[in-house]
């Protein structure tokens, strides 16, 4: 079967009919064509065992330790994470930077 040229997707398939297989026949559930797709949010999304308002604290004590070491002209915050006994330790430290060639 030869395609035409400068044709719509809906007008190539037009008469098409997929044949059911394990893919079509077990899809997802919520009656869409495509796999859902998994979003790359960066580490985000990651599990944690915290509770959503330990969790926002969390993230508000970082966001707060990122403002005063920026403002106090150290630039960008890398975070070390520390196990000591049982605390879990997170300290701001400087970059390591790249040696110029």
């Amino acid at each position: 079967m030869k395609i035409k040229k400068n044709l719509s997707d809906a007008e190539m398939f037009k008469g098409y009919q997929e044949q059911k297989s394990f893919e079509t026949e077990y899809g997802p559930a919520d009656g869409s064509k495509s796999a859902p797709v998994a979003k790359d949010n960066k580490g985000q999304g990651k599990e944690l065992f915290l509770s959503g308002e330990a969790l926002e604290k969390l993230n508000k004590y970082l966001l707060e330790m990122s403002m005063e070491w920026f403002k106090n002209g150290n630039g960008e915050a890398e975070w070390k994470v520390i196990k000591e006994k049982e605390q879990i330790v997170i300290k701001a430290v400087q970059p390591k930077r790249k040696a110029v060639k």
